[in-house]
């Protein structure tokens, strides 16, 4: 497919695309689309929503007549979130560290509810790092109690991996579906340490340090779909490609704040075409990069509101997610919610045309 190409623009796409571009009440009914870049040059991404609570999804008519009624029933919300997946099937899955709870919007029924019984906060502390495997299988990390609970797609705790005794503070988690392993970022100790589905550890990736190969500050970890190994380092503040193996391949991003620099790196993720995204909590953006290393886009800009929403403008931006379909979640941690996007693939821009921008009218005196 046609990679994703943009023209490096010193204006960042407008700071939220110029794109921050006025602000409307949650949930967004306004029927305005947002893009980076914005028109007249080729969209790539496409902003869809952003929810906090189910009152910010789609509701049917006789959902609106009933609460008009009735009112609006108590409602589960995002208190501080650090973690996102999607199952590509209506089902996202956020963590929340501060509720101690795995949040759940269910866009299928346009409903939230928090996963598992009332038991659960009696064994999952501080969760943070989430990841779903290709069965329905979802991996949570729990930083303060340094183990990784399983749940299966009926949304059942099935195990309880322990990890390894010098684990200190693990973050991030990806699964390789590919090799059935589970691969667990800690920037305590600076490195990635890689378990089977089952818990049993198979491996320790990386030290401290700055050499290729060496981590310092390993926070969050996706696998692409070839199975290369993607690290965000918050200290070293850059990317960190590997083989499936965990031998180096390349590093990319500096610290600085022009297009395409790093303040401070935190989730990444990468859609079906192998670009890359990574979230900045400082900037208050998402860069893409190609698997390369090359400076592709930014997306966002700092946006500071807890009832009102600017597409794209984040506040200290953690997790973020990229599903099968290519849509693309980021927490937007400090506004509470999380937000939606879409990788305008080929399939998508077939199936939601962009009318091209009309040039003005040459007006003749």
């Amino acid at each position: 497919m046609k990679t994703l190409k943009v023209l490096v623009r010193s204006i960042a796409c407008g700071l939220v695309a110029g794109t921050i571009f006025g602000c409307a009440s949650a949930p967004v009914a306004e029927k305005k689309r947002f893009f980076w870049p914005p028109l007249p040059d080729e969209p790539k991404i496409e902003w869809l929503g952003a929810y906090r609570t189910q009152n910010d999804m789609p509701k049917t008519s006789n959902q609106k007549l009933f609460e008009s009624i009735v009112g609006q029933e108590e409602v589960v919300k995002l208190n501080r979130a650090m973690g996102i997946a999607s199952d590509g099937a209506g089902k996202v899955y956020v963590s929340d560290a501060a509720s101690m709870q795995i949040v759940v919007f269910d866009f299928n029924v346009n409903k939230v509810h928090v996963l598992g019984d009332k038991d659960l906060k009696s064994v999952m502390r501080e969760p943070i790092g989430i990841a779903l495997d290709n069965t329905g299988n979802l991996y949570v990390v729990d930083s303060y109690n340094k183990q990784v609970l399983v749940f299966n797609k009926d949304e059942a705790l099935i195990n309880r991996i322990k990890l390894q005794e010098d684990a200190k503070r693990p973050i991030g988690i990806a699964v390789d579906d590919q090799r059935k392993r589970l691969i667990v970022a800690d920037p305590a100790v600076h490195n990635l340490e890689v378990y089977d589905f089952n818990g049993k550890h198979i491996k320790t990736i990386g030290k401290i340090g700055s050499e290729p190969g060496e981590f310092f500050g390993p926070t969050w970890v996706t696998v692409l779909k070839d199975g290369t190994i993607a690290v965000s380092e918050f200290r070293n503040c850059r990317i960190q490609l590997l083989d499936p193996e965990g031998k180096p391949i390349r590093t990319f991003g500096k610290r600085g704040d022009n297009p395409g620099e790093l303040q401070m790196p935190k989730g990444i993720a990468a859609d079906s075409e192998g670009h890359i995204y990574s979230v900045d909590g400082k900037a208050n953006t998402i860069n893409i990069f190609s698997r390369e290393g090359e400076y592709l886009l930014t997306v966002g800009g700092t946006y500071a509101s807890e009832k009102q929403i600017a597409p794209g403008g984040f506040l200290l931006p953690q997790g973020i997610a990229v599903d099968k379909n290519d849509t693309i979640y980021v927490v937007d941690q400090y506004n509470y919610r999380f937000q939606k996007f879409q990788y305008m693939n080929p399939e998508y821009k077939k199936a939601n045309p962009v009318e091209p921008m009309q040039p003005a009218p040459d007006v003749k005196k």
